[in-house]
């Protein structure tokens, strides 16, 4: 083992020091990023130096990350997105990558449940209107009967899809590998991704963000959508295309939309800004303190099987195990 020292880029981690417990067991100092957050490339092989594993965020997994830190040997992530990770670069230079699926799906379904609620009954807008003490109300409508159109039925997809079930929606879906025994049990439909957009009254994403899913939702797609639907985004910003998006309102074909992921992270689109039917969030989807306890253990849990010999919890990239040892 080159060293005995990890890093930890997402400073909100260092809230939860017992998780790092069997870490210091094993003889292992553990380093929190205190600055800026998420790193840039030089900022994160500062940090990294002769680290043996990272515990990361958004921050950028790159070529030439993995190249300036050779004592590297795993790479944890807290999070499920993988993005932000240069997968050849890691298998060529034998580094784990691991992500602790599953422990972040309550808390994002949750809020895409709360953006779809808030959305039909603008509660945003009419919280903006009382606070200047104007009495104004606009009628919204119910969540029930109302057909949500869930793009990605993982295990994010299907937690919405459960919680959705709950208000009485009907439940239809579109997912490259369909779960037909989970629709079936739940009476989900899956469609075609043209039929999806066309009967939805709600579109949701839940899909990671690929060559094939980036700009999923651009102009054409969004003109095969229902007139007067809301689209809710909590998976990856370029997964939208803003400019498509902020026409589609302006023309009012589509309703509303909840943005809870952007191309630029740091801000919205400027071209969705100041719009009372526009939700927008600061990637708040799986920040909360439940799911951040989860993916830090998960985390945690997949070093503390590479230290002992173990298939890390979670890996990613499995062909590459024998040459990580």
């Amino acid at each position: 083992m080159p060293s005995k020292k990890i890093i930890v880029t997402p400073p909100m981690l260092a809230q939860f020091p017992t998780l790092f417990e069997p870490l210091t067991a094993r003889g292992v100092a553990t380093i929190f990023n205190r600055g800026a957050y998420p790193l840039d490339e030089p900022g994160l092989i500062a940090l990294i130096d002769d680290a043996f594993a990272a515990i990361v965020g958004l921050d950028p997994i790159s070529a030439r990350v993995i190249a300036a830190c050779p004592t590297l040997r795993v790479v944890a992530r807290n999070g499920v997105g993988m993005d932000n990770v240069d997968f050849d670069a890691t298998n060529r230079a034998g580094v784990l990558v691991t992500a602790p699926l599953g422990a972040n799906s309550t808390t994002v379904a949750e809020l895409t449940l709360g953006l779809a609620i808030a959305l039909i009954r603008r509660v945003v807008s009419h919280h903006m209107i009382f606070q200047t003490g104007e009495w104004k109300r606009e009628q919204g409508s119910e969540l029930e009967g109302k057909t949500l159109g869930i793009i990605g039925l993982g295990r994010i997809g299907k937690k919405v899809a459960t919680r959705a079930l709950a208000f009485e929606m009907r439940v239809i879906a579109n997912d490259i590998l369909p779960d037909h025994a989970f629709a079936e049990k739940h009476d989900i439909l899956f469609v075609s991704f043209d039929e999806l957009l066309a009967q939805s009254d709600f579109v949701t994403l839940h899909v990671p963000l690929t060559p094939l899913t980036q700009w999923m939702i651009n102009p054409s797609s969004i003109c095969q959508m229902k007139r007067g639907a809301f689209l809710i985004n909590t998976s990856r910003g370029p997964v939208v295309d803003p400019i498509a998006l902020a026409s589609a309102l302006d023309e009012g074909h589509l309703a509303g939309a909840a943005l809870d992921v952007h191309v630029n992270e740091h801000q919205p689109a400027r071209a969705l800004i100041h719009r009372a039917n526009v939700i927008t969030t600061p990637h708040i989807g799986a920040f909360t303190r439940e799911a951040l306890w989860r993916t830090t253990q998960g985390a945690v849990a997949s070093i503390v099987d590479f230290l002992d010999g173990r298939t890390p919890a979670g890996l990613m990239n499995p062909e590459v195990l024998k040459e990580a040892r």
